[in-house]
């Protein structure tokens, strides 16, 4: 049986429609989701920061969260819930996307990182990373870091990633298996000197 252009634009309708629907449900979820609700265990959990610091850091920035023009429709709670849930896990597809608390989708979500880390670079990192060591300190620090790693002149860790390998023996298993759920050396970005 031969389709003609019209049989096939209306058989593709049905498809169309289910996206919009999608689009929906899923500013509905967004819309009725509060992250501020969920108990403290399970926000610390999935946000990796306590409710009050949560809180303070959306209170700091809600100002410059307000000049932005990308993602209007979007609570700033939503907004930085996001960001934060998407840098505790690295991941879109492990944590914000396969999740009842946020909802948001991928584009959204990329939309909503680039806003709100730029707010945060531009405000929050100026304000309150700081490396305000005495002479003293300077010097403790460097020791301490060096007896870890035996690497000289580090002052501080910014940040870490997990590196995946192979299990270890079983006797040594329990110091390289981390929160994750897999075995991994924890490769740390240093402040040098």
């Amino acid at each position: 049986m031969k389709m003609s252009t019209a049989e096939l634009w209306f058989g593709d309708s049905s498809e169309d429609e289910s996206l919009v629907e999608l689009a929906r449900n899923r500013k509905r979820l967004r819309d009725a989701s509060n992250p501020l609700e969920i108990d403290s265990t399970a926000f610390i959990k999935n946000f990796r920061v306590s409710k009050e610091a949560f809180v303070d850091v959306l209170t700091t920035t809600e100002d410059l969260l307000n000049q932005c023009t990308r993602a209007k429709s979007i609570p700033h709670v939503l907004k930085l819930a996001t960001v934060l849930r998407f840098c505790a896990q690295g991941s879109y597809q492990l944590s914000i996307g396969n999740e009842n608390i946020l909802g948001p989708a991928q584009p959204t979500v990329s939309v909503v990182l680039s806003e709100v880390l730029d707010v945060l670079e531009s405000f929050i990192c100026q304000r309150w990373i700081k490396f305000n060591y005495t002479e003293a300190e300077l010097q403790q620090a460097k020791s301490h870091f060096y007896n870890k790693s035996r690497i000289p002149g580090i002052i501080g860790c910014v940040d870490g990633t997990h590196i995946k390998i192979v299990a270890p023996r079983k006797e040594l298993q329990h110091l390289y298996y981390n929160r994750k759920g897999f075995f991994s050396m924890l490769w740390l970005s240093v402040i040098i000197q």
